[in-house]
This record gives structure tokens, sequence and C-alpha cells, in this order.
């Protein structure tokens, strides 16, 4: 016997207490509230004796993409993003019995993301900015013995600089911002082999230089609406850094130039598609490249002897090439 279903996407949109639409510019005192959530699921299972073998599974995901947008006055507005995902696949496997028993889970999406920017002037000309965002994970799978914690790691991010909005039309619009960031990145790993959990938590700081520009623009006559984001940042000092330089000792051979690594160019393109089929029917095109050749959230930490403690997080913060993720939605959708 088998049993199964499988419920694709159930996405749901609100927003609320605004006059403007979600195209339209705001007037001094309006304000744009939006927030949707989105559910996959997919589920099968089998009996011991069905026939070919197969092997049940449990995938789901949920997700929050949340904004609110508030003019201030004639010349600030204050606007807030909030982004939370989290997901998980579950399969199953069979023993040397023939007997069907779940695996651990794998995760396959985790992501926190809060970001509250200030814009002074009249949107004229390159105007002030200022910026304060928040990042972490519900889960932080990265030991490689399967151990895991929880909001692991944390980055707070202050930024200020100039801004200009190139384009500001109805359904279309255009802003680049540059300037000078601040980041603090607290990560906890663990210190000692299994079973321990004993774990040791490191800070490091980093200033660097940023770009950020974000676009939005209907495509195919309006038929599906374009949002993207390109995050260049590039780190000019970075509180690890003397570590590497200085030397170590480690059981892994390390890249000889890997200090070098932490003050290369940091680039992150987000790209969102979106379109109505009908009313409460909408398909949702999510794809996200990033090039990190090191994730400066994890600091090199070396004992009185000047052995690296924390060799497999160094490791794992080494990317050469860049990652890309993409997620296609079908669900229902409604607005009031």
């Amino acid at each position: 016997m088998r049993k199964g279903f499988v419920i694709a996407v159930t996405a749901v949109g609100v927003a609320w207490g605004t006059t403007a639409t979600a195209a339209d510019p705001l007037a001094p005192g309006d304000s744009r509230h939006e927030t949707e959530i989105g559910v996959n699921l997919l589920q099968s299972s089998y009996s011991r004796n069905w026939n070919g073998g197969d092997k049940g599974s449990l995938n789901w995901s949920i997700a929050l993409n949340s904004r609110h947008e508030k003019q201030m006055g004639e010349k600030f507005n204050w606007r807030n993003t909030l982004k939370l995902a989290y997901g998980q696949n579950h399969q199953q496997q069979r023993d040397a019995q023939g007997s069907l028993y779940w695996q651990r889970p794998d995760k396959s999406t985790d992501a926190i993301e809060f970001e509250s920017l200030g814009a002074l002037g009249g949107g004229s000309g390159w105007e002030p900015y200022f910026a304060l965002g928040f990042t972490s994970m519900f889960r932080d799978l990265s030991d490689g013995a399967g151990r895991s914690q929880n909001f692991n790691p944390l980055t707070f991010r202050e930024s200020v600089g100039l801004s200009r909005r190139l384009i500001n039309e109805e359904k279309r619009s255009f802003t680049v911002r540059a300037g000078l960031a601040l980041v603090q990145s607290s990560r906890s790993f663990f210190s000692e082999p299994l079973p321990s959990t004993t774990t040791i938590s490191e800070t490091a700081f980093t200033s660097a230089a940023e770009l950020v520009a974000e676009y939005r623009a209907p495509l195919l006559d309006g038929r599906v609406d374009w949002e993207s984001k390109l995050t260049v940042d590039r780190p000019l000092t970075w509180s690890g850094k003397a570590t590497f330089e200085d030397g170590f000792t480690s059981d892994t051979p390390m890249p000889d130039d890997i200090a070098d690594y932490t003050t290369a160019f940091d680039l992150d393109w987000e790209n969102t598609f979106s379109a109505n089929v009908t009313k409460v029917i909408s398909v949702k095109l999510f794809t996200r490249w990033v090039y990190d050749k090191y994730d400066n959230s994890v600091k090199p930490v070396l004992n009185g002897d000047g052995v690296l403690v924390n060799e497999g997080d160094v490791l794992g913060a080494v990317r050469k090439a860049g990652q890309f993720k993409q997620s296609l939605a079908l669900g229902l959708g409604y607005k009031f």
C-alpha cells in the first residue's frame, strides 16, 4: 500500500493601512505595508512490501517576506524589510532487514534577514542615508561532526553614505546607494571533538565600502513583476587578518594567500520574478548568486602553541567559486 499527498505551495499576501499601491510614490505621512507567507509541502510514504522499492519523503519549507515603508516627511523616508525562511528534507532508507526508517532531516533553506533604512532628502539628487541590518540562521549545521547550534552566527551591520533615485516612476524604480559599513559577526564553534558540545564564541569586525543597487520594473506588458538587488562589498579591514598573515599550524594545508581572501570583493545578487496566473494563483521565481571568497564571520582561533583550533570552520569559510540558489513556487494568494 502506498500513501501520499502533495501540497505544492500555499502563499498568503497581506497589505493594510495605506492608500498607496505597491507602485505609487508615497506622499508625506503615507505608509505602505506588505507581508507574504509561503508554505511548500511534498510528502509520500510506502509500505515495506511496496513493489519497486520506492522510499518515502517529506519536503517542507516556510518563508515570510515583509516590508514596511513610511514617508515620515517631505525629506525623510523610512523602510524596514524582514525575510524569514526555513525548510527541511526528510528521506526514508532501508536497513539490512528491508525495513524502512527515516533518516535525520537535511536542511534545505535557512535565513533570517532584517534591514532598516532611512533616507534623507527630497529624492532629486544624491542624498544621505543610514542603514541598520541583522542576519542569522535558525540552525547552523556547518559542523563537520553533525552537531548543530541555534541562531549562529549573529551578524550586525551599520552603514552610512549617499543614495540616489535614478528612476522613480509609478511602476518602475532604480535606486543606487554607496557608502561605508561596519560589520560585527559573533560566531560560536565546537572547540572539542565528539561527544563534547563545548563551544567557544568569537567576534570578528569588518569595515567595508558598499555599493547597493535596487531595481523594480514590470515585464511582459505588466504580467510579470521583477525585483532585483545587487550588493557589492569591498572589505577594507578585518580583525582576523593579522592571524593569517603572522602564520599558524594546522593539520590541513591552507592557501598561502588566505589572508587576501578576507578583503576580496563580495557580491550578492538577488532576483525575484512574480506573476499572477489568476487573482488567487501566483508564480514566483527566486534566484540568488553569492561570491564570498572567505566568510568573515569565521575568525581563526589559535591555542597557546599557535595551533589553529577551529580548522574545520576556517576550511568551510573558503569558497573560491560563486554560490547559486534557485527556487520556484506556485501557490495561492490573497491581499486585503
